[in-house]
C-alpha cells in the first residue's frame, strides 16, 4: 500500500442518499459504520436528518449492523433509538476503536464519513471499504477547518480534479 492509499477513499458520494446499499449488501458488506458530525447530522447538533434516519433504519431492517462512531462530545441523539454510538472515538488512531472493531470481519465493513484525515484513514487502517461524503455544513470545529485546507489539496492530488469538479 502506497502512502496516498491510506488517504484515498474507495468511493466518493455527494450525499448519503446516493449510497447504493443493495450493491454493498449483495457483495457481503453488512456492517455500516457512520461518522456523526457533518455526515448524519450537523456539527454540535443532537439530531440526525430524517432521511438519514430512514436510511439507518432500512439498513437494520435488512439485517445489517449499524454503528455510529464520532470524535464529537457525547450527547443524546434526540430522534434515534436502538443504535450504538461511540463518542470521543479518537479517530483515526485509537486503542478504543481497535477494541470496538475487532469483532468485525473487515471485508464486511463499510465506513462512511465526511473527513479524509479521520474517517477515511480510520477505515483504511482497519481494512474497511471507505466512502467519503461531502460535509453537510461548513460549520465545524476549528481544528477540522484546518484539516479541510489540507484535505482540499490532497483531494486534488488524489482525484486530479478541481474542487468544483468533485
Amino acid at each position: 500500500m502506497g502512502l496516498f492509499d491510506l488517504f484515498k477513499p474507495n468511493e466518493f458520494v455527494d450525499d448519503l442518499k446516493q449510497l447504493n446499499i443493495e450493491k454493498y449488501l449483495s457483495s457481503g458488506k453488512d456492517v455500516f459504520i457512520f461518522d456523526f458530525d457533518n455526515t448524519l447530522g450537523l456539527w454540535r447538533n443532537a439530531e440526525i436528518k430524517d432521511e438519514f434516519k430512514a436510511l439507518l433504519e432500512s439498513l437494520k431492517l435488512k439485517g445489517a449492523e449499524v454503528l455510529i462512531v464520532s470524535n464529537g462530545r457525547p450527547r443524546r441523539v434526540m430522534n434515534l433509538d436502538g443504535f450504538n454510538i461511540v463518542w470521543r472515538a479518537g479517530k483515526p488512531f485509537s486503542k478504543r476503536l481497535k477494541d470496538v472493531f475487532k469483532r468485525f470481519d473487515p471485508s464486511r465493513v463499510v465506513l462512511i464519513g465526511d473527513q479524509i484525515f479521520t474517517d477515511v484513514v480510520t477505515g483504511k487502517r482497519f481494512g474497511f471499504y471507505t466512502i467519503k461524503v461531502k460535509p453537510l455544513s461548513e460549520e465545524e470545529f476549528f481544528g477540522t477547518k484546518i484539516l479541510r485546507f489540507f484535505e482540499k489539496i490532497l483531494l486534488k492530488i488524489l482525484r486530479g480534479k478541481t474542487e468544483n469538479e468533485m
